[in-house]
This record gives structure tokens, C-alpha cells and sequence, in this order.
């Protein structure tokens, strides 16, 4: 492995959707990048946590998944909040709204809401990682579909940051660093195939001399897993990013200067 070149940005590994649920996924995936995430390694994880995943129990209930948690923490990784149940069953108003919410995802949990709303939720999620033990001082909301109003209850709720799909935005400072997630579809396989083509495309640009100042993030999911030709990409990528650049996690991108 080349040595990380001494000025250019870091760069991320973020697992999503981070639940009891997914639990065996996550560690599969986590198990086919160890060479790169060993403890304390080059690599470390942001584990973007779901507290009622689809409507489950809440974290506590879970002995296990909090087990398995506390030793990652140790070994370095965060713990970010990652929306509250990770569902959207609001209807859509219109076309735009269609393709964003049940095209692009079907999962906007964050999209369309109040500051109200979205700040019960918050808290809530804030709760139940803190009934584990965990603290998250950064927020990303399912498919980084963030409202306005949610932006205004994470300010009122003092969180440091939260992330889009294209930045990083530093809630205290007010500075939004761009920084395009890779990240698959791979729920049909002609997103799978276009998602082949543009994460390649994405990561030779960012890798290129002209994107040594841009941080890295590297979106995975647990569903991942499961389909070999993702699992190789992200081996790879992984592999190619340390090459070039440090790693750290989702609030040392957000830090980083």
C-alpha cells in the first residue's frame, strides 16, 4: 500500500442503515473489507444507525446488536443517527415528489418534513442511542433526503453537522463542504449495472490530481452483500482511496480543513 498523500483530503467508509435487523449483512460486509478496517487500521467506519428500523423495538431490546456496537466503537468507528425508522409511507404530491420518493428511494423518511416533526423524531432517535451508551453529533437523513424544516430542528437540537448526498454541512460554522457519496443501487439489475459504470467513473475523478482537496465517501449498504460484483467494487475502491488519501470517519470529513 502507497503512502496517503500528505495534503489531500480524507476520506470515509459509511455503512448505512445500521439496525438489528441488517446486523448480519453488516458484518458480512465489514468481514469482506477487513484487510483495509483491521483495529485501529487505516479505516475506520461510521456506522450510520437506524434506532426503530422499519418499526422495530427500540435498540435497547437488543443485547446482541448493542454488544457487537460498544466493540466497534472501541475499535474506533462512530455511531451517526440515521433517521428513526427508516420508512416512508406519506403520500407523494405531485411528479417531482414521486420521482424523488418512490423512483429514487422509497425511503425519504426526512424529506417533507415540518420542524415539528422532524424534531420529535429526533430526539427520539438522540434517546435511544443514548439508552445504549452512544452519542451522535452528526445527523443523515434516509437517502439524504433532508427537509428544511429538519434542518432547523437539527440547529434547535444542537447537532454538529449533516450530510447530503452531494456536501457536508457544518451546522456551527455554516460552511458545506462538497463531497459526492459513492454509493449502489442494486435493486434491479440495470441499477446495478449503471451503478458499476458511475461509482468507476466517480472514483477516477476524485482520485484524479484536480480532486485532491475533495473528501471521499464511500456510501455502503448492507444489502450490498449479497450481490458479489458490489462487494469487488467497494474491495477495490477501498483499496485504490488508501492509496491516496487518509481515512477517518464522517465527522473527521466534516473537521477536516
Amino acid at each position: 500500500m502507497s503512502l496517503p498523500r500528505a495534503n489531500a483530503a480524507p476520506a470515509a467508509l459509511v455503512l448505512h442503515d445500521v439496525a438489528p435487523e441488517t446486523q448480519a449483512r453488516c458484518e458480512a460486509l465489514l468481514d469482506a473489507l477487513a484487510p483495509w478496517i483491521t483495529p485501529r487500521g487505516p479505516m475506520p467506519v461510521t456506522l450510520l444507525v437506524v434506532p426503530r428500523y422499519h418499526g422495530a423495538e427500540a435498540l435497547s431490546a437488543y443485547p446482541a446488536f448493542r454488544t457487537w456496537i460498544d466493540r466497534r466503537l472501541l475499535l474506533g468507528d462512530e455511531v451517526v443517527l440515521h433517521g428513526y425508522a427508516h420508512a416512508d409511507d406519506r403520500p407523494v404530491t405531485g411528479l417531482s415528489d414521486w420521482i424523488e420518493r418512490r423512483v429514487y428511494t422509497l425511503e425519504g423518511e426526512f424529506a417533507r418534513l415540518s420542524a415539528n416533526e422532524a424534531g420529535q423524531l429526533l430526539a427520539s432517535g438522540l434517546h435511544e442511542l443514548s439508552a445504549c451508551g452512544w452519542q451522535s453529533c452528526g445527523f443523515v437523513a434516509p437517502a439524504w433526503l433532508t427537509s428544511p424544516g429538519t434542518r432547523v430542528a437539527l440547529n434547535e437540537l444542537g447537532f454538529d453537522w449533516f450530510a447530503t448526498r452531494t456536501g457536508l454541512f457544518d451546522l456551527k460554522t455554516g460552511h458545506e463542504t462538497a463531497a459526492t457519496s459513492l454509493v449502489w443501487s442494486v435493486r434491479a439489475a440495470w441499477r446495478r449495472q449503471l451503478s458499476q459504470i458511475y461509482n468507476q467513473r466517480l472514483l477516477t475523478k476524485l482520485l484524479g490530481p484536480s480532486h485532491q482537496s475533495t473528501p471521499i465517501r464511500l456510501g455502503l449498504h448492507p444489502v450490498d452483500v449479497d450481490w458479489p460484483q458490489a462487494v469487488a467494487f467497494w474491495q477495490q475502491a477501498l483499496a485504490r482511496v488508501l492509496e491516496q488519501r487518509s481515512g477517518t470517519t464522517k465527522s473527521g470529513l466534516v473537521a477536516w480543513r
